[in-house]
């Protein structure tokens, strides 16, 4: 960002801050996140504090600010009440910026997002939201959609995306990604001075432009933050996100959604397929091409026309790629070897988890062995002290009394 548009920008004011970061998914997220919950210590320190124990607490606080209804099947605790949780937390604390963070909450409508602010009410409400170039997002969040169990192949969704806005995987897609809507929405309850729009910066920028832009934001030092060996949210290749859409086919309709987060996208896809991935992306299709254009150029004239605080560069967001250029599909000879890949590090997963599960039931034996043999020596104790006058009358007195509690 130019001298001239960091003049430019609203001067803060001396109240405590609430900053509520939103996402986008895909945008560097979660990478953000991880740093920091990575340096929260020392960002700590510097006044910066992301609130809650985990960033569980931030995903089901998204959860319930949006009204998720969860399945009582659902081994997951119940996020009833976590969004008012984690905002007390938020304004109780005594650090001047606290932080809550989830990529679901850009998707609030306007009354949700009224709801949210009115609990931050004793402190400034700021909102952070990160945009990336449209044709580079579309193959990035499709193979997130096949993480979460979609069997669309990829000119089926990015068709239905461009077709089908009100419904099905496109509803979701611009709730999250239409950054002048976004930036509506939640200008129901926060001034345009207090949203920021960050643009997530080009490959070959540095490595640090996003963290130091989200720094200049919620104004702290990004030396602060020295840990940036963190999990990123990487994207498949095509042959990876292929082999992962062929299970989601084959997987039965009974099989739980938590099952497939905790085993198809966290460990086939995130452990074992996500490494072994390359790059490339796909075309966007032809009859689409225009689509992409004329939407990159709204955003464009949207987000330049003073609707929120611009941090980066417009230009980033400029569609100058190839359309028509992509990675070839992947062969049958790839997709075998993803998929051997994928079935050899299945087994290994299984195998530790298996041998996880013997050491736990070994403890538990021997802590029930254990049990067992005092329980026995306390039972042969009590019966030596019930032959004796006084012993047996002491017994007494310790029965009726556990009775008479157990009874109130």
């Amino acid at each position: 960002m130019s001298s001239d548009a960091e003049a430019s920008r609203p001067k803060r004011s001396d109240r405590k801050r609430v900053i509520i970061h939103i996402g986008a998914p895909k945008t560097g997220t979660t990478f953000l996140q991880g740093v920091l919950w990575r340096n929260r210590d020392d960002l700590r320190t510097a006044g910066l504090h992301i609130v809650g124990q985990t960033r569980g607490d931030h995903y089901r606080a998204g959860h319930d600010i949006r009204g998720v209804e969860h399945n009582p099947k659902d081994p997951r605790p119940d996020w009833a009440g976590s969004w008012d949780l984690l905002a007390g937390l938020a304004t109780s604390s005594a650090a001047r910026t606290t932080i809550i963070s989830d990529e679901h909450l850009a998707s609030l409508t306007p009354e949700q997002v009224t709801r949210a602010a009115e609990s931050l009410q004793s402190r400034e409400v700021h909102v952070v939201y990160t945009t990336r170039n449209l044709a580079r997002l579309l193959p990035s969040e499709y193979q997130e959609y096949v993480k979460h169990r979609s069997s669309l192949t990829y000119d089926e969704w990015v068709t239905k995306i461009f077709n089908e806005r009100q419904r099905g995987p496109a509803k979701w897609f611009w709730s999250v990604h239409d950054p002048v809507d976004v930036v509506r929405r939640w200008s129901a309850a926060v001034v345009p001075d207090n949203i920021h729009v960050l643009t997530l910066p080009l490959p070959g920028a540095p490595k640090d432009e996003l963290w130091n832009r989200f720094c200049g934001v919620v104004e702290v030092d990004p030396g602060v933050a020295t840990d940036f060996e963190v999990m990123g949210n990487d994207s498949l290749g095509l042959a990876e996100a292929e082999v992962l859409r062929r299970v989601n086919v084959a997987l039965p309709d009974t099989f739980p959604r938590w099952h497939h987060t905790g085993l198809a996208r966290d460990i086939l896809a995130s452990r074992i397929l996500g490494p072994r991935s390359t790059s490339g992306r796909p075309p966007v299709p032809e009859a689409l091409r225009d689509a992409v254009l004329k939407r990159t150029e709204a955003n464009l004239a949207g987000l330049g026309s003073g609707i929120c605080d611009l941090v980066g560069d417009l230009d980033e967001l400029a569609v100058t790629d190839d359309l028509a250029s992509g990675a070839p599909q992947p062969t049958e000879a790839e997709l075998l070897d993803a998929a051997v890949d994928g079935l050899a590090g299945l087994l290994l997963q299984m195998g530790r988890m298996r041998d996880d599960r013997r050491r736990t039931e070994g403890r538990l034996r021997r802590q029930l062995t254990t049990s067992g043999q005092v329980a026995r020596t306390r039972t042969k104790v009590a019966s030596v002290i019930d032959r004796t006058r006084w012993g047996s009358a002491v017994l007494a007195r310790y029965r009726n009394a556990r009775e008479r509690a157990n009874r109130a």
